[in-house]
């Protein structure tokens, strides 16, 4: 248990602006974090927010906005339409790589995305973000998706913590009321999906598999109110992030096998049999945040327990033979085995967060192994960025773009900063 003792100090000392390099960890392990940490941090520097930078932006946009579609080798899809999920995600990344980088040119692409979303994607007579607009800047889907909304709050909150807009945390503070107004069940707990322009709840849109509720919509907002909670300690948000953290505890999470399951009927019955290795890893450590952004000392113990035993469980089970996760099993024998860039970036943070609980090797080399499979056969060393989606033989699939709805910098830029700021100068 050596590494939970100290590498929360390293944390401490980035708080005040600076790093130790007196950290007790093993020198062979130190010496592995180090060279894939450098090795991280220099494609976080060197590729990926460079990538984003010069190709993200629609210079030709009157709206001064950004491409909602980029092509593989980086060119901007002017006709595409504009995604809630992708323009959130441009704000957070761009915050946040000004954030922990000090990089000027983030922060006012992070200025561009927020104007842009608070201009075209809100809501003003209702309040909320749509879902999508057309490649002109018009909403096509006015629908509100608890999902997209929790991308909202996160990104309107991260750019308050940087900028101190008061509006963006006004934003975020609006929307967190919505919900709770009109997507949380009052019957059985937990959030609908899907709603109107007017909040009137659509059932079997979203994320559910055509069920009332899902894991991943929960997941992100647990996400959102943590972030949210960093910079506004309101009594009803930590309530209602601690009913969250709860939800996964007793209806989400399956303690029998340590995943997640992802789509329920409205009184959480649980629909269908999956194993999504990705989410289950990413979730193992947003939730230990979650508890640690609370400040709860018990919350804490208990999550870091889980997540030990959650990233246990996908080492073991979700793995293909030349170290990638597989992206998920459906039933008891069939898997989705093409490899995802996010659910390799989420499988190295959420490894690294393992091996700092409990000091157990395995972990570490299993992010190794991870960010290697990344580095050799996901980095594109022609034109840029990773490539998003590997077939099982490890080769780019052709039809995928860089960037679309669900293709954003957030996982693999969040996985670099999460590195640089948890391991700074070892």
């Amino acid at each position: 248990m050596y590494a939970r003792v100290l590498i929360p100090a390293i944390l401490m000392a980035m708080i005040a602006g600076f790093c130790t390099s007196e950290t007790g960890i093993p020198p062979d392990e130190k010496q592995l974090l180090a060279q894939i940490r450098d090795d991280i941090v220099k494609d976080l520097k060197e590729n990926l927010l460079p990538f984003w930078k010069e190709f993200s932006v629609d210079h030709n946009d009157p709206k001064e906005g950004f491409y909602g579609a980029i092509a593989r080798d980086g060119t901007g899809i002017a006709g595409a339409n504009k995604h809630n999920v992708l323009f959130t995600r441009y704000l957070w990344t761009y915050t946040a790589a000004f954030r922990v980088l000090g990089d000027d040119e983030s922060l006012q692409l992070a200025h561009r995305a927020w104007n842009y979303l608070s201009a075209h994607f809100w809501d003003m007579e209702k309040g909320g973000v749509f879902w999508e607009l057309n490649s002109e800047g018009i909403v096509s889907d006015s629908t509100k998706m608890t999902y997209g909304l929790s991308f909202a709050i996160y990104a309107f909150s991260e750019y308050y913590r940087v900028t101190r807009n008061k509006e963006s945390l006004q934003k975020a503070v609006e929307i967190f009321k919505l919900l709770e107004q009109h997507a949380w069940d009052r019957e059985f707990g937990g959030y609908f999906e899907a709603f109107t322009a007017d909040w009137k709840h659509i059932e079997g849109k979203g994320l559910a598999a055509g069920r009332s509720k899902s894991m991943n919509s929960h997941l992100h907002l647990m996400e959102a109110y943590t972030n949210l909670y960093r910079v506004w300690p309101d009594e009803m948000l930590e309530e209602r992030l601690r009913a969250l953290i709860d939800i996964f505890l007793t209806r989400i999470l399956n303690t029998r096998t340590y995943h997640l399951e992802l789509f329920f009927e409205r009184d959480w019955t649980v629909y269908g049999r999956f194993d999504s290795y990705g989410h289950d890893i990413e979730f193992s450590w947003l939730l230990e945040e979650a508890a640690r952004v609370l400040g709860d000392k018990e919350l804490i113990r208990e999550t870091e327990e889980l997540a030990v035993k959650i990233a246990g469980t996908q080492l073991a089970e979700g793995m293909n033979p030349e170290g990638a996760m597989i992206y998920e099993r459906i039933g008891e024998d069939r898997y989705r085995t093409n490899i995802a860039w996010w659910v390799q970036a989420e499988a190295v943070v959420g490894f690294l967060n393992a091996w700092e609980i409990s000091g157990d090797r395995r972990f570490l080399e299993a992010a190794a192994g991870v960010w290697n499979y990344i580095s050799k056969k996901m980095v594109d060393r022609e034109h840029g960025g990773w490539f998003p989606d590997l077939d099982q033989d490890g080769k780019p699939r052709p039809d995928r773009l860089k960037a679309d709805a669900w293709t954003c910098p957030y996982h693999n830029v969040r996985m670099g900063l999460e590195v640089y700021e948890r391991f700074c100068n070892l």
